[in-house]
């Protein structure tokens, strides 16, 4: 059996809901990544295709990072840090709302943006690949073991009866998004369906080619410099809880003219490392300390995430935020990851 089930009945009432909507916005979380982007405007493409006669608008609470600036459409995007008082009036006069890739309105972030989410009479749509998903959405496609929500764009299309809207730019867009979500097919729910998907995609004009060389081969040179002066100076490893850390202040940042896109990646380099097995990633932000969790195999960063910062995510891919230093942020860490150690060999059966 597929894992991509949901009700006939659901599927029939969101077809109706999306036919007499004439004004759809689409929104993703706060610092898109490439699998929010990527859905966001591949859905948006979809609609436009299926539903003619609607109007849909795409909004993102900030500004795409640059290592994302090729996207396709990526231009047809409001955004909300840069046009606010357009995206309210957007928003208020939707119809229909649609939350990808996020399962709470506040990882909006903006409380305007959160404001006018609640404040709206519109029926609100979530689909989303992440745990415990807010009860209050009118639709709710919410698939955990899915690797991203572009895989649940594709699926719900072709439910839906959409596959002649997925267009290759959309095909595209949502290819982006499970590649840069499953790290290149290396975590993240990866099974046969997965690849069923993509090959579909592909089957409709996904450009892999591009993809793979836009998110490859044009990175700025200070991302170069600023990967280089992190693994000589900034690592940290911890051979007997097969672990290591990376951190970035805001300071060293600035230094290497850097923004939050070029550090995109460095937190799966470690795990290139023979014995290590979890990376954790403390980048400090303006106002908050931001931490990114990989891992291999089943060691299960996510409950890691969770216990340590009450942040989330998928077994092998998680992250949290904290209000402290990184030193503060570092050391939780550390605490909360070697009670796991202990726990999982605890656990382990002895000869």
């Amino acid at each position: 059996m597929s894992k991509y089930q949901w009700s006939s009945d659901l599927v029939a009432s969101l077809h109706e809901a999306l036919a007499e909507s004439k004004r759809i916005v689409i929104l993703p979380h706060t610092a898109p990544d490439g699998d929010a982007v990527g859905s966001i405007l591949g859905w948006k493409l979809i609609l436009e295709h299926a539903c003619p006669e609607a109007e849909v608008t795409a909004i993102s609470p900030d500004r795409i990072e640059q290592y994302l600036s090729w996207m396709p459409h990526l231009e047809e995007l409001l955004c909300f840090a840069d046009e606010p008082e357009r995206c309210l009036e957007r928003l208020a006069e939707a119809d229909l709302i649609c939350h990808l890739d996020h399962n709470t309105i506040t990882r909006l972030r903006h409380a305007p943006l959160i404001e006018a989410v609640r404040t709206s009479g519109a029926r609100r749509l979530l689909i989303d690949h992440h745990l415990d998903p807010d009860p209050d959405f009118d639709y709710c496609i919410s698939l955990p073991n899915a690797s991203a929500t572009c895989e649940l764009i594709y699926q719900l299309s072709l439910s839906l009866g959409y596959r002649e809207a997925i267009t290759p730019e959309a095909a595209t867009l949502l290819l982006t998004g499970i590649i840069t979500d499953t790290g290149r097919f290396m975590y993240s729910h990866l099974c046969p369906e997965l690849f069923e998907t993509v090959s579909g995609l592909l089957a409709l004009g996904a450009d892999y080619a591009q993809i793979i060389d836009r998110l490859n081969y044009h990175n700025p040179e200070q991302q170069l410099r600023l990967q280089g002066y992190v693994l000589d100076r900034k690592l940290e490893l911890y051979p007997e809880l097969r672990a290591a850390v990376l951190t970035l202040s805001q300071q060293e940042l600035q230094q290497y003219g850097a923004s939050k896109g070029d550090t995109e990646g460095l937190v799966n380099l470690p795990l290139s490392i023979e014995g290590i097995d979890c990376s954790c990633f403390i980048r400090e932000d303006r106002t908050q300390i931001k931490l990114s969790l990989r891992s291999t195999g089943d060691f299960p960063v996510n409950e890691l995430a969770q216990e340590a910062f009450g942040g989330g995510g998928h077994r092998n891919a998680a992250g949290a935020e904290y209000q402290g230093s990184i030193e503060e942020s570092k050391n939780i860490y550390l605490c909360h990851l070697q009670r796991l150690v202990a726990r999982r060999r605890a656990a382990q059966p002895h000869d």
